[in-house]
């Protein structure tokens, strides 16, 4: 769900990415329904179509997602790849029950695990992944990645959304209430342009969206 029509391009421009859009299939429809029906924060469907084409392409076999919400990134990443198994994380055992129902009905379940659990907490659990998919508490961004590095395989690949967080990363002027997402967020993208042996670059994609690639 967009916090606005579009953080980043013209409106004419987004009106034309949106319409360039394939259809979506009845179940993604339907969750992008229910979401934007009770405001929960999925990703956008552009967002969504740039990680099938990431799955596919790199056919990861561990993949983990922080932030699950209702089980929508984890149902289109788990299709980009038969051979994938997807571990996703969600701390709010309502989303968590809401998704294991539409992972079921994606008929995904033996392929998608949902774990209840903090971001952090399940993520230090974890020994090794292909794939990181990072779309949860803001502040924590630069944690994740310090945590997701070391277990992440060479090759591997971290995409991570809202790292523009509604336009405010790019301004000067960022209310009080935003300044610790926003400095999170800033320090998240410096490391993922800058870190040694990390090849980053944040891309004007939906609220922004980070993709790095680790050195083999």
């Amino acid at each position: 769900m967009k916090h606005a029509s579009d953080a980043i391009l013209r409106e004419e421009q987004a009106s034309y990415l949106e319409r360039l859009e394939p259809a979506r299939d009845p179940l993604l429809a339907k969750l992008e329904a229910y979401a934007a029906e009770h405001r929960e924060p999925i990703s956008d469907p552009e967002v969504a179509s740039f990680l099938a084409i990431t799955v596919s392409a790199s056919q990861p076999k561990r993949i983990v997602e922080l932030g699950t919400n209702i089980g929508y990134a984890a149902i289109v990443m788990a299709r980009a790849s038969a051979g994938a198994r997807v571990i996703t994380i969600e701390r709010n055992p309502e989303l968590c029950r809401i998704a294991r129902g539409h992972i079921a009905e994606a008929k995904l379940s033996d392929r998608v695990e949902v774990r209840e659990g903090t971001a952090i907490g399940e993520l230090e659990k974890v020994d090794a992944m292909d794939l990181v998919y990072i779309d949860c508490v803001k502040d924590e961004y630069p944690r994740y990645l310090e945590l997701a590095l070391p277990r992440l395989a060479p090759g591997g690949i971290i995409v991570a959304d809202n790292v523009l967080w509604k336009g405010l990363v790019a301004r000067a002027d960022v209310p009080a209430e935003e300044r610790a997402r926003v400095d999170a967020l800033r320090a998240f993208n410096r490391a993922i342009v800058g870190t040694p042996g990390l090849r980053g670059v944040v891309l004007p994609l939906g609220d922004g969206v980070a993709y790095a690639v680790k050195g083999e």
